[in-house]
């Protein structure tokens, strides 16, 4: 059996703020967050920063580039607030795959490279492909 691709799109900023004023700057609740300072729930180390996240609302099993529109759209309820930020704490699309049966590829159309553009988003992507064809001594990357 192979599992299904999942994928999911994400907003985020760091720095040296408090979530709860970017909230009340943008009158947009994040997905979650993060305060500088306090632990890490796995590590118990600080976190050197603070971060808020706005993640895409689709299911997992979505295209990627449904998601990113999704989040754009997301942004769009408050563009000027969201440009704003973006401009101060260096705004990023975060995209992440998990690729079990095959890799299908990633393609934005120009309105959406607009819209990225627009919001001055760099883009981190962090893409997994987990392919097993059940061999248990075949290993993905070795010879």
């Amino acid at each position: 059996m192979t599992d299904t691709n999942e994928c999911y799109a994400y907003f985020y900023v760091t720095g040296s703020f408090v979530p709860s004023l970017i909230i009340a700057r943008l009158g947009i609740k994040p997905t979650q967050y993060k305060l500088e300072g306090d632990p890490n729930p796995r590590t118990n180390i600080g976190n050197k920063c603070s971060r808020w996240d706005l993640h895409s609302r689709l299911a997992k099993t979505a295209a990627l580039e449904l998601h990113v529109s999704d989040v754009l759209t997301q942004l769009d309820e408050n563009r000027s607030g969201f440009v704003e930020l973006s401009g101060e704490f260096g705004g990023v699309m975060e995209l992440v795959g998990y690729f079990y049966a095959d890799y299908p590829g990633l393609s934005f159309d120009h309105e959406v490279v607009e819209r990225l553009a627009q919001f001055s988003l760099s883009i981190d992507c962090d893409f997994y492909y987990l392919y097993d064809d059940g061999d248990e001594t075949t290993h993905v990357g070795t010879s």
